[in-house]
């Protein structure tokens, strides 16, 4: 009885007919986790080269100091609304796009300038903030500046690769940086 059975084992274990449905149910949990993944990182992509984008069109103004019909200077309402113009596919970007822009003295470092590694990723209005933490400075003729922006973008699916090397914030959003910097031409 042993012996019969220790033979149909080993024919049963040699057979290559039949299905697949057990490796299909080990396997196909982890394919779909990957493709939704690279979806994931294929938006994210996207909305980081928009944010690129539209932030260096909306410098080249800037820096060339060519003001909207109506306007008389450079403010982070004006900068952000022009920004969310040329990023169009951005979601919501009214409301997730932050703006900080410093003077930079172009013979230090930026450690002796007070400048923060990671950018400001929440759009605080400048009342609430402190007078020497002001973080939006027009800047003046010839003067080196350095802006940074910062979207929140809401992932398309939740746990996915791209979730566990991105820095989130507490509503699960991904922070896109994009910064540059850029000499104020003379009038």
């Amino acid at each position: 009885m042993i012996r019969r059975a220790t033979i149909w084992l080993r024919r049963f274990r040699r057979r290559e007919d039949g299905s697949a449905t057990i490796e299909l149910l080990f396997w196909f949990p982890f394919f779909i986790w990957v493709t939704y993944s690279g979806v994931d990182l294929g938006l994210m992509s996207f909305h980081h080269a928009n944010l690129e984008r539209a932030l260096d069109e909306t410098i080249r103004e800037v820096r060339l100091n060519r003001l909207p019909a109506g306007e008389t200077e450079w403010k982070h309402d004006l900068l952000k609304d022009m920004i969310c113009d040329r990023a169009r596919l951005l979601p919501d970007c009214g409301a997730n796009l932050s703006l900080e822009m410093k003077s930079l003295d172009p013979f230090s470092s930026l450690a002796a300038q007070n400048l923060n590694q990671t950018p400001l990723c929440a759009d605080t209005p400048e009342e609430v903030r402190k007078p020497e933490d002001r973080v939006f400075e027009a800047g003046a003729s010839n003067e080196l500046m350095i802006i940074r922006a910062c979207m929140e973008v809401a992932p398309v699916w939740i746990s996915t690769i791209l979730g566990q090397g991105v820095r989130e914030n507490a509503s699960g959003q991904f922070e896109l940086h994009s910064t540059t910097v850029f000499v104020h031409e003379p009038a």
